[in-house]
């Protein structure tokens, strides 16, 4: 038997500042590498593999597609090709991220019995007709909301399991302050978020909210940082041009992508989510684990997350009164939200933690190939 377990990685976009390809780069990074050796099926280039490979995973390059059977002698070429990459690259488990349409790749790992896992991180239906269904022996959701919010769960009762998106909280809270880069005085109140400049993001909202509460002070000021998504170019303008209005006094600033996230964190005062849906939120937990008391809307995943009062303040209706008055609410304690945001922070441990992700998965990847659970120090 070879050293190590090989776990084959699909997931087909290359882009890296979204929540799916961060949550499996940090999946990637909780693994015990004396035992499993990851791997991913790359089809192209972008920053994705770039940080795959800093994290040393191994590249293997092919292309994953979906299958038709109203053309049976072409897609079982396509699976028989797939089956001869994976013997060659020496697969033990697939690991799929998302639930597909009868991919070739999940087919062919099928016919070889390799174990396949599906992972679902946005509300899907189980179609009757895709047989990945039947080709997955653990499909994997990234909240509970998800896993309720998908059509036809009962078409796969039996092998489905939450598994929490996990995030490195020590590196998150190591950030140091950039303030003045991001052109904030001592005496600014910087209230941030993370997010692409979508309409589903709620960065329309963020606007209005801020909107309402420069009109009360003007020691505020409000930090996108996020690119805009491709499709959604003209609500980005229309974002900027709410922005640079007069009365907001150019007191709402779009930062585009960033790399500094920990830094950029740590230069907020308060940590503002107003979006309209969230299969999880993985920029909740980040935020949290940079100690920043969090606002967020009570949607999708969010209420998974900050769970009590206590740790954070959840938002409903989705509206800019609404959130204006929780970021008051929080900015009218004595500590602004410093306890808030330590108590968030210490929430974390054993819910969305690296090392609690790590073993979780271990116990899976063992399940799936019907192994015994490792010892602990055992090579």
């Amino acid at each position: 038997m070879r050293d190590k377990i090989r776990i084959l990685y699909y997931y087909p976009h290359l882009q890296f500042d979204t929540g799916s390809p961060k949550a499996m780069a940090n999946l990637i990074e909780s693994l015990d590498r004396a035992i499993f050796q990851p791997v991913y099926c790359a089809g192209g280039n972008g920053p994705l593999l770039e940080a795959l490979v800093a994290r040393g995973v191994e590249i293997v390059r092919g292309q994953a597609d979906g299958v038709t059977f109203r053309r049976p002698l072409a897609a079982l070429a396509a699976i028989r090709r797939q089956a001869g990459l994976l013997k060659s690259w020496k697969i033990d488990v697939l690991h799929a991220h998302a639930l597909f349409w009868n991919t070739d790749l999940i087919l062919a790992a099928w016919t070889l019995r390799i174990p396949v896992i599906l992972h679902v991180h946005n509300p899907e239906a189980v179609a009757l007709q895709n047989l990945n269904r039947l080709a997955a022996r653990k499909v994997l959701f990234c909240s509970r909301n998800v896993m309720e919010n998908c059509g036809h769960l009962e078409r796969i009762a039996g092998k489905t399991e939450v598994l929490y998106n996990a995030i490195d909280a020590n590196a998150m809270g190591r950030g140091s302050s950039i303030r003045a880069t991001l052109g904030l005085t001592d005496t600014d109140i910087a209230i941030g978020t993370v997010a692409q400049v979508v309409q589903r993001k709620g960065i329309d909202i963020l606007i209005e909210t801020a909107r309402i509460l420069l009109r009360e002070r003007s020691d505020l000021a409000f930090l996108v940082a996020g690119p805009t998504s491709h499709g959604e170019e003209d609500f980005g303008c229309r974002m900027r041009a709410a922005a640079a209005e007069p009365d907001l006094r150019g007191r709402i600033r779009f930062l585009g992508s960033r790399s500094d996230i920990p830094d950029f964190l740590a230069s907020l005062d308060l940590f503002l989510l107003p979006t309209r849906a969230e299969p999880f939120g993985i920029v909740v937990v980040e935020a949290m684990a940079a100690g920043l008391p969090v606002i967020a809307s009570t949607v999708g995943g969010i209420p998974e997350i900050l769970s009590s009062p206590e740790i954070g303040r959840l938002v409903d209706p989705l509206t800019p009164e609404a959130f204006a008055g929780a970021v008051r609410e929080i900015l009218a304690l004595p500590d602004r939200g410093r306890s808030i945001g330590a108590k968030g922070r210490l929430s974390l441990t054993g819910r969305f933690d690296i090392a609690i992700a790590g073993e979780r998965l271990k116990k899976i990847y063992l399940d799936v190939l019907r192994r015994p659970p490792v010892r602990a120090g055992a090579n």
